[in-house]
């Protein structure tokens, strides 16, 4: 096995782990986008406060799901990505011993998408060292999984480097049912696999990104998360949360997060009472909420 085919199935796995859809509303929810935003850390104040409430219980939410967290809205896309990537990575991984030129493209159409559309991979290997770059470029890629047709958009970018370090970039969007879901991060591993992981998405609007995940627990007892989230007004705050139970549309029913900004002190806490409120405490005075 060449050290590129291993890196790729390494970071296949390391993929399917944190891949998880976020479901496309286009009222308020979230999507795809590339963080633009301010990239210091945040000043919490009485005019930004309320807006760092939601960047933290969202940015949660996102944390939540960058680990794989079996929420009911995203199993279904998780599963399809996975299937869909376990079928590309066959067919990379056979076609990388053959001898490749500069930006080669290879069609995994009539193998990937069974159903119609195309799946194109291309390569661009530095000085045929075995290190590089591909992408993986779905356009209307459709097959069956699960007895329901399903349609994935997007692509996927991996880079290897000499030094054993790794990275992808992956924005997917995919169509199952009657449901559309986006999948969107990029994930960073040195040689000795200690991975750093950021989501860039859009919410009601606003630019976000999500860093520095941990996240442990389950959806029966809890989540609990520490993350860096970037408001692209306000920049980053640090978040820590405990015993995260998730509703069914998004928020918490239960749990707490503890805000953290440029002062380097707790500086908000918010307590989840039920899935419609929350306690949020700002410089000593406590107010019920709703999510």
């Amino acid at each position: 096995m060449t050290n590129f085919t291993r890196i790729f199935l390494v970071g296949l796995v390391s993929l399917v782990l944190v891949a998880c859809g976020s479901k496309d509303d286009t009222g308020g929810g979230s999507s795809s986008s590339g963080y633009s935003g301010k990239t210091s850390a945040a000043t919490v104040s009485d005019s930004n406060k309320d807006d760092v409430v939601v960047a933290s219980s969202i940015g949660a939410e996102k944390a939540i799901e960058s680990s794989s967290a079996p929420k009911s809205l995203s199993r279904s896309s998780r599963d399809i990505i996975e299937s869909l990537l376990n079928r590309s990575s066959a067919e990379i991984t056979t076609k990388h011993h053959l001898r490749m030129q500069s930006r080669a493209v290879y069609d995994l159409s009539a193998s990937v998408c069974n159903n119609g559309g195309s799946a194109k991979y291309t390569y661009d290997e530095n000085n045929t060292s075995g290190y590089g770059s591909f992408t993986i470029t779905y356009n209307n890629c459709s097959y069956s999984y699960g007895g329901v047709v399903s349609t994935v958009d997007g692509s996927a970018v991996w880079t290897t480097n000499e030094d054993g370090s790794f990275s992808y970039q992956y924005d997917l969007t995919t169509t199952y049912g009657s449901e559309t879901y986006t999948v969107t991060a990029t994930y960073e591993c040195d040689a000795q696999f200690n991975c750093s992981y950021s989501d860039d998405f859009s919410y009601s609007g606003v630019s976000y990104k999500v860093s520095d995940v941990s996240v442990s627990g389950n959806s029966t007892f809890g989540f609990d998360v520490s993350a860096k989230v970037y408001h692209e007004d306000y920049g980053y705050i640090i978040i820590e949360a405990v015993d995260l139970i998730s509703c069914a549309d998004g928020g918490f029913s239960s749990g707490s997060i503890a805000v953290t900004d440029s002062t380097n002190n707790e500086v908000l806490s918010i307590v989840f009472v039920s899935c419609s409120e929350m306690t949020v405490t700002y410089n000593g005075v406590a107010s019920t909420v709703a999510q």
